[in-house]
């Protein structure tokens, strides 16, 4: 030992987490996403189609909401929740989501982003609102 180590019960010790559900866990955390992305979605879409402009705030949430529904294929523990998803579906919402957030708003279609945002992304969130909520049931 060198003299500006601590002794070694001076040294931190991670205190163990309390027991909890990894399924209630990760479905609590699923449905929170859920209702984000519900909530950015909402904000996009609020003030019409004419609002929505790429300097506008609802053009910034349009792509939040894009970006966390692309999310939840990415984290392993919402796998039970979003496996009714098709592959295309998810596969458009990586690639919107690497659009918006990589190649920046010049590259987006912004008449796709808005059908997308408007008719085609709500009813999966209904359904993945549906999934989370079925687990709870199970």
């Amino acid at each position: 030992m060198t003299g500006s180590e601590p002794p070694e019960a001076a040294r931190f010790t991670r205190a163990p987490r309390a027991e909890r559900s990894a399924t209630t866990n990760a479905r609590a955390n699923f449905l929170e996403s859920v209702d984000a992305i519900e909530a950015f979605l909402g904000h996009a879409v609020s003030g019409g189609r004419e609002a929505f402009r790429r300097t506008s705030a609802s053009y910034a949430s349009g792509s939040m909401a894009i970006i966390r529904a692309a999310a939840l294929f990415e984290t392993d523990e919402f796998a039970p929740f979003v496996a009714d998803t098709p592959t295309e579906v998810v596969t458009a919402l990586r690639t919107m989501r690497n659009t918006a957030s990589h190649a920046g708003y010049r590259a987006m279609n912004d008449d796709l982003f808005w059908v997308t945002l408007t008719a085609e992304l709500p009813p999966h969130i209904t359904d993945w609102r549906r999934a989370g909520v079925k687990a709870a049931s199970d």
